[in-house]
């Protein structure tokens, strides 16, 4: 191998390389390759991950046969095989589940006038067993592997990951794995399919066809190749990208006078009686790499007679999609905590609000598990607003009645408000 680098090094114009075009387990057809490549005067070299290497030489009519064992064969066996007739050309190892797989490629002149190296198809079918077992075992591996990615990106007990994933685009990376693995499986499938075909062929006494066509099965190959490269670009540019979105488009702004987006401010929700200037708060804007703006206004104030604290927090999520906003809003219901830009609220025991106002509302009373705050949602169309109000001049709520009926209070009060701004 070492003197292989070195040839290498000295110059490329000894050997040629050329992409793998199939897996090596689709032996008649790469025998077939090998042998139309050698009337080229290119003559296989060794293999990498991706690639056949070829040493130039002669054109010349050459067979070439591959042989699929469980083990390396020993010097005085390769010796056996070249007084045979067959010199020794390249060996590929693939690791199996309890033996690895060995690929012998043996080569010959066509003119020679060598029997072939395999006599009994019967016995060529029987070695091919364990290579059959893999390529199965490999498909039903792949197919699992599937249903378990699929299962966990969309379980319903994993809200959070649907709502992130639409909104955000976090954990992008587990819906990479489904069209790879599918990828994979396909593969699998083709080498099991093929391998099957061959086993049949040969159990009934016909030997290989070593001059099969296989330009259309490198074209399969090809583009199933091209599409697991694609994916891999995608896996390394998505969290590129979506860093430098991040940091371009996060952006902490003072508090706007007026929103451009649908937001209820604490001034008009309590028609302007808070004290002039006794407010503070800031807005959150962010464009995520799902194309989803996201705007986090934070309003707090004292309220003058009781010296207590108000707070109201909203985010106004606009999708691309209706129907990406309709699945966000799902998740969102079935939440208990959302990540905001300044923390984590908690949603409480939402239930749905019955309106004709917007396409969908949800509201949860003040009590111990949403720290005491109305939360309401809603959802028209491709927008989703969350609100939460806090009220610290009404104590803890331990009342449930007394919460309910806050609650319905802060939605007859709120939503036509917010209704007003989804339609402008």
């Amino acid at each position: 191998m070492l003197d292989r680098v070195e040839n290498q090094e000295k110059g490329e114009e000894e050997y040629v390389r050329r992409w793998k075009p199939d897996d090596l387990w689709n032996l008649d057809r790469n025998e077939s390759w090998f042998s139309d490549m050698a009337e080229q005067g290119l003559f296989v070299d060794h293999f990498t991950q991706w690639s056949v290497w070829f040493k130039r030489g002669t054109p010349q009519k050459t067979r070439y046969r591959i042989d699929v064992l469980s083990r390396v064969l020993t010097e005085d066996e390769l010796a056996l095989y070249d007084s045979c007739g067959w010199h020794f050309a390249v060996l590929h190892m693939e690791e199996g589940f309890r033996k690895n797989i060995c690929y012998y490629v043996f080569q010959t002149d066509e003119n020679a006038g060598v029997p072939e190296l395999h006599t009994d198809p019967v016995e060529q079918a029987k070695s091919l067993k364990r290579l059959h077992g893999k390529l199965r075992r490999d498909f039903f591996l792949m197919l699992v592997l599937i249903a378990v990615v699929v299962w966990d990106v969309t379980s319903p007990r994993r809200p959070e990951l649907t709502f992130y994933l639409l909104v955000t685009g976090e954990n992008l990376i587990r819906v990479y794995w489904i069209p790879f693995c599918l990828l994979m499986m396909v593969n699998s499938l083709r080498g099991w399919l093929n391998i099957r075909r061959l086993r049949k062929r040969l159990a009934g006494g016909e030997p290989l066809d070593h001059h099969a066509d296989y330009r259309k099965a490198h074209r399969r190959y090809v583009v199933i190749s091209v599409l697991r490269i694609l994916l891999v670009v995608w896996v390394l540019i998505v969290p590129l990208t979506r860093g430098i979105q991040r940091i371009a488009s996060d952006r902490i702004l003072p508090l706007p006078e007026t929103a451009d987006f649908p937001a209820v401010r604490l001034e008009e929700f309590y028609d302007g009686t808070l004290a002039e200037n006794g407010i503070s708060g800031e807005l959150h804007h962010e464009w995520t790499g799902m194309g989803a703006e996201i705007n986090e206004l934070r309003e707090r104030a004292n309220e003058a007679e009781m010296n207590s604290i108000l707070e109201l927090r909203t985010v106004s999520i606009r999708l691309p999609f209706v129907w990406t906003a309709e699945r966000a809003f799902d998740a969102l219901t079935k939440m208990e905590w959302y990540r905001g830009s300044d923390g984590f609220y908690r949603m409480g025991e939402t239930a749905p609000v019955e309106t004709k106002l917007v396409d969908e509302a949800w509201a949860a009373p003040p009590g111990e598990d949403n720290w005491n705050q109305f939360v309401l949602l809603v959802r028209d169309g491709r927008q989703i607003v969350m609100t939460f109000y806090l009220d610290r001049t009404n104590g803890d709520f331990d009342d449930p009645v007394e919460a309910q009926v806050f609650r319905d209070r802060c939605t007859e009060r709120l939503l036509p408000m917010l209704a007003q701004r989804l339609e402008d």
